[in-house]
């Protein structure tokens, strides 16, 4: 078995044993980790989906790339601790404290006068205030910018020192966690530290 290979299994290894000995919380309540992974993509699209739609076509377009930037910082509260929040090219990590055990992260993308992260959101938001074309140009922009985000998942692993999680919100977001290197499995994303590859 090669290097690669080895680390490849560490992660499987990783992601079986927290499904075993994480189910209650990553079933949230529900009686699987996909029931669950919809019900909180279908809540997000309902509290997100009303939100940050007054944006101009110039700003949803005439998108700044920001170089490469991550921060530390302290979170107080009621799950107050350490987050981290990175940003390069049109994309930004957030990963943060959760109200369940573990680390909490979000993937989001510059989408009109700001950031967000749920797929089908940005899309009804485009849709509904520029329509297709400009949704179209959108998509193209940010696809162009898929190695920035890739460099931003390697920097923001090199910070960790524990795998945080997430829901996906869609199919589509699972299919770019997988291309920028965030292993998925049954609707739930980990963003391993960089010693586990």
């Amino acid at each position: 078995m090669n290097f690669d290979n080895k680390k490849s299994n560490c992660k499987k290894q990783y992601i079986k044993k927290f499904f075993q000995t994480n189910s209650k919380e990553i079933r949230a309540g529900l009686p699987t980790p996909e029931e669950a992974k919809i019900y909180h993509s279908n809540m997000w699209y309902d509290k997100f989906s009303l939100e940050n739609n007054d944006y101009t076509l110039s700003e949803l377009l005439n998108l700044r790339h920001r170089s490469l930037e991550i921060k530390n910082k302290r979170i107080t509260g009621k799950h107050g601790g350490n987050a981290i929040i990175g940003h390069n090219g049109l994309w930004r990590i957030y990963v943060h404290p959760s109200n369940r055990k573990s680390l909490d992260f979000d993937i989001a993308v510059k989408a009109g006068n700001g950031y967000r992260f749920h797929s089908k959101v940005i899309k009804h938001s485009i849709l509904s205030r520029h329509g297709n074309t400009a949704y179209a140009m959108w998509r193209k922009a940010v696809k162009n910018d898929i190695d920035s985000l890739k460099l931003l998942v390697a920097a923001i692993r090199s910070e960790l020192t524990s795998v945080p999680w997430s829901y996906t919100c869609s199919p589509s977001a699972a299919r770019l966690c997988e291309q920028v290197g965030v292993s998925t499995h049954r609707g739930a994303a980990f963003l391993f530290p960089s010693r586990y590859s």
